[in-house]
């Protein structure tokens, strides 16, 4: 797709910032090869202490008639402004909330582009609470980051983002003005499940990268609300806000819950993140039509399985066409990314796939995406 979309830096102060490009997601394939990206070690927990537990509920989202009141009032309390102070000497702010409090000690979710360059990272609570904040962990393949501050603070939680509906009522809440806007609350609805969207643009100077398998929403988000929740009527969280248009009106984008629970966790235990890779050059089914009118089936059409890679071992072939993960249709706006990123490496799937017009079934085991994408997939006339 063709959509242009900007990251929704936090709010500047004093000086312009810098820009940030979220490098998000990019383990279905490697379509042009890159860089190798680094993924910060987070803090080693206590060797004495428990598991740090995510607040999670189960169940539907949308039980109960829409109240944004209720929600803004459940869910605020534990929504901080997180100030940045840059080594440029820049201030920046965006926004976090609090998904775990253990020991004395509480934790943090933000977007890793929040805290990016940052020196000094401090977190205001509504209460007038303020702290600064060591930074436990970040994922920038996922653009989220975990921040821990001492004191026991209101725990948001978060909901299941499978669960969410389209057209079902959000509230976003977060700091869009910095200080001045702090705890803005807006409401929209949910517009989109499984988007992809590509060019995303950290600012000037910064190459392009894709944000795979986001919700969107027409809950407005601005510069300042990185980082912060969207939550159903019941003010839990089944999503993070993260970016916004460039050329359109009322669309947004933040991270699924589920994604930010697994990663989350991960980084809660002091363990860098895994983010599954299958390794192959595909297209949509909708952009392989229009190439060749008389291919067959639904899903993703896969142009080549990449030598080593988890699925040329399981046997996925050039041609073939993936139409179901684990009893998932790929069909209806879902992506074959937005069912994988739910796994972890290691993990095996289920795939049906259509080949030569039979549906056949392949076991894959999930790798762990190389450092540098995976490899290089052929360009495209």
């Amino acid at each position: 797709m063709n959509e242009t979309v900007t990251t929704r830096s936090p709010t500047a102060r004093r000086l312009q910032r810098a820009s940030i490009s979220l490098v998000l997601m990019a383990w279905l394939t490697a379509c042009s090869a890159g860089a190798p990206r680094s993924v910060e070690r987070p803090a080693p927990t206590s060797s004495g202490s428990a598991r740090i537990p995510v607040a999670t509920v189960t169940g539907p989202t949308n039980q109960g008639s829409f109240d944004a009141v209720h929600a803004a009032q459940v869910l605020a309390p534990s929504v901080g402004l997180v100030i940045v102070n840059e080594q440029a000497g820049a201030v920046s702010e965006g926004s976090g909330f609090v998904i775990a409090s253990q020991d004395g000690t509480s934790y943090l979710l933000t977007n890793a582009h929040v805290i990016a360059g940052g020196r000094l990272v401090q977190v205001l609570m509504p209460d007038g609470q303020h702290f600064i904040a060591q930074v436990q962990g970040t994922d920038t393949l996922e653009d989220i980051a975990v921040l821990r501050v001492p004191g026991s603070l209101p725990v948001a939680q978060l909901a299941d983002s499978t669960k969410v509906q389209v057209g079902q009522p959000v509230v976003a809440i977060g700091s869009p003005l910095g200080s001045q806007g702090f705890g803005s609350v807006t409401v929209g609805a949910i517009s989109a499940l499984h988007r992809t969207v590509n060019n995303v643009d950290g600012g000037a100077g910064e190459s392009p990268e894709s944000l795979a398998d986001v919700l969107q929403t027409d809950a407005p988000i601005n510069p300042g609300n990185s980082g912060g929740p969207l939550a159903d009527g019941n003010g839990r969280v089944v999503g993070m806000n993260t970016a916004g248009t460039s050329n359109a009106n009322s669309i947004g984008y933040a991270i699924p819950s589920r994604i930010l629970q697994r990663i989350a966790s991960a980084l809660l235990r002091g363990q860098a993140p895994g983010h599954p890779y299958l390794g192959i050059c595909y297209l949509a089914i909708a952009d392989q039509l229009a190439i060749d009118p008389n291919v067959r089936g639904y899903g993703v059409y896969v142009e080549l399985a990449l030598p080593g890679t988890p699925a040329q071992q399981a046997g996925i072939r050039s041609g073939d066409v993936i139409e179901r993960v684990d009893g998932v249709d790929l069909n209806n706006g879902q992506t074959l990314g937005g069912v994988l990123q739910l796994h972890d490496p290691g993990d095996t799937v289920t795939m049906t796939v259509l080949r030569g017009g039979t549906p056949i079934t392949l076991s894959v085991t999930l790798g762990n995406r190389p450092a540098n994408g995976g490899g290089t997939c052929p360009s495209r006339p």
